[in-house]
């Protein structure tokens, strides 16, 4: 599982750089990408590939909120690379592979990974954005 992460924090950082992200920022990518990465590991063993995701993204996005009001910066400049980890590019793989060898069995089971993945990362941005929200509200009210 170490390993994993590590290549996960590794990719989301090639990532960064080739998508021009400040270098100044990279060192909280990477942070951003090891709690997302362990967050997901870690809690699909026990809860599933959807909660994992959820709870994953809640974590990224309370520490992007933090580090974006310490650096006096928007919040998408750590949280969008950070996602990467979570991203479904190997089950999206694997159900297109098996939906044109007409493999209806795998394809269903990536098909259902590829969509319970991408509904966590969903839902847990917008739960993440509404809490956010509300806490700033109440604060100026």
């Amino acid at each position: 599982m170490i390993k994993e992460i590590i290549f996960c924090v590794a990719g989301t950082l090639a990532f960064s750089v080739i998508m021009k992200a400040p270098k100044k920022d990279l060192p909280f990518i990477a942070i951003g990408a090891t709690i997302t990465a362990t967050t997901e590991k870690v809690l699909t063993k026990y809860y599933g590939e959807f909660i994992a995701c959820i709870c994953a993204m809640l974590c990224l996005s309370v520490f992007c909120e933090m580090m974006a009001r310490i650096l006096k910066q928007p919040t998408t400049i750590i949280l969008m690379p950070s996602t990467i980890p979570l991203l479904p590019g190997s089950a999206i793989y694997y159900a297109m592979l098996y939906a044109t060898q007409s493999n209806t069995r795998l394809f269903l089971h990536y098909a259902k990974s590829t969509i319970y993945t991408g509904l966590g990362v969903a839902l847990g941005a917008v739960l993440s954005t509404i809490i956010i929200q509300l806490l700033s509200y109440n604060r100026k009210h």
